[in-house]
């Protein structure tokens, strides 16, 4: 009488793994999948940078990007006056 025992405590582990593996899946399907999306977007957006453009900082300094390096971005702010940030500083396109 052993092995029928056995398979119904087998059963019920099993059972008591599903909620949490439904948890797991949820989990990547609400915040870990949109995460990775905004960041491959983000990194497509900053890579489609060019010289000319009108750009937003996250600390709100509008300016025209003058210059791209491999990981900054030279802003110029003002006419004549041109500042250095860092390529992920910058948040969107000013419209």
């Amino acid at each position: 009488m052993n092995p029928p025992a056995q398979a119904g405590s087998s059963a019920q582990t099993i059972m008591q793994l599903v909620p949490i593996l439904l948890i797991i899946v949820l989990f990547y399907a609400l915040v870990i999948f949109p995460q990775k999306k905004r960041q491959k977007k983000m990194a497509e957006f900053l890579a489609s940078l060019k010289v000319g453009d009108r750009v937003v900082t996250g600390g709100g300094l509008v300016g025209t990007v003058a210059g791209i390096r491999d990981r900054q971005v030279e802003l110029e702010i003002a006419p004549g006056v041109t500042i250095t940030v860092m390529k992920q500083a910058i948040l969107t396109l000013e419209s």
